[in-house]
């Protein structure tokens, strides 16, 4: 499902930045990334998928559909987007701008060396990661990171070819039923015909992805962590200014993931940067020792420190 928000996407960045001034380097930053990824969706050459099969029950079982494909058949794809993405994240990154440029010469110079790193973001194979890392003298977690980046594009592009090829609309899971990925937002609203299964008086609960922006529906009160329907096990909070925004904690395995509460909102909403927005909610949660389950990248940057500015 794309996007509702009508507002350009300079407009949603420069409000979430002035809201929050905490975090308004790190909004400017990871938005520019996320607007210049936007802009790939349509100029991306996508695989060819004619010839692909989803067994049904596979699918309803957990298997996301980008199981089915040959990660190969991203490569050109991939090559396209990395070396329009990985300049972009040096000029805002400028600390990694030298690595980002040596993986951009492997990729230009090694077909084995993009294969290993396909294999590692589109089917999750830690070997293959582990052995790309290695041969371009960098850490797994960077590499992974670079090429969810540049992925990203490659699997939002694809990810209506895909969808057709299965009955989305049944799937289950927490994480994304394209690409495999956990959530990194999780929404409450109001729907005109909602699912007798999925409805409740607060709201349909939606998960979107931050690597191909696909938004799919899931169980309330579940942990999409690890499963925790314990109701007193789990937590939620937020700031008193704003209620309509929290955060859903577990405290069996000690994740979380932000919420926005639209219920009694109208106004439009641009789920693609709706959880950069919250982030001075993952301050506060990774300052109160819990973990975030999504791979968005400005999670992992430690926020626990301006948690105090963010309450």
């Amino acid at each position: 499902m794309p996007s509702t928000g009508l507002k350009t996407k300079d407009t949603v960045l420069n409000n979430l930045a002035s809201r929050h001034e905490p975090f308004r380097e790190i909004i400017n930053r990871f938005g520019l990334l996320l607007s210049r990824q936007a802009e790939l969706y349509s100029e991306l050459p996508l695989a060819d998928v004619s010839g692909m099969t989803v067994v049904e029950e596979r699918f309803l079982g957990g298997e996301p559909l980008v199981v089915g494909m040959d990660s190969d058949a991203f490569a050109p794809a991939f090559k396209a987007s990395a070396l329009r993405i990985w300049p972009v994240m040096g000029v805002l990154f400028t600390a990694l701008a030298e690595s980002l440029r040596g993986l951009g010469h492997k990729l230009e110079e090694n077909r084995q060396w993009t294969s290993l790193c396909l294999r590692a973001v589109v089917h999750g194979d830690e070997e293959a990661l582990d052995r790309a890392a290695a041969d371009a003298a960098v850490t797994p977690d960077f590499l992974l990171m670079a090429l969810r980046a540049a992925y990203g594009p490659c699997i939002a592009a694809q990810k209506q070819t895909l969808l057709v090829l299965a009955p989305a609309d049944l799937w289950r899971k927490s994480y994304c039923p394209v690409c495999g990925s956990d959530p990194d937002l999780a929404t409450l609203e109001n729907h005109p015909e909602p699912s007798d299964f999925l409805i409740s008086k607060s709201g349909e609960l939606w998960h979107h992805c931050p690597v191909c922006t696909h938004r799919w529906r899931f169980m309330r009160m579940t942990c999409p962590g690890c499963g925790n329907q314990e109701h007193e096990r789990m937590t939620r909070f937020s700031l008193q200014d704003s209620p309509h925004e929290h955060i859903y904690a577990c405290e069996d395995c000690r994740q979380y993931l932000p919420c926005l509460d639209m219920v009694e909102c109208s106004e439009a909403v641009d789920f693609d940067l709706a959880a950069l927005g919250l982030m001075h909610l993952d301050a506060v949660a990774q300052s109160r020792g819990y973990a975030p389950l999504s791979p968005a990248p400005w999670t992992a940057l430690g926020l626990a420190e301006k948690a105090a500015k963010a309450s």
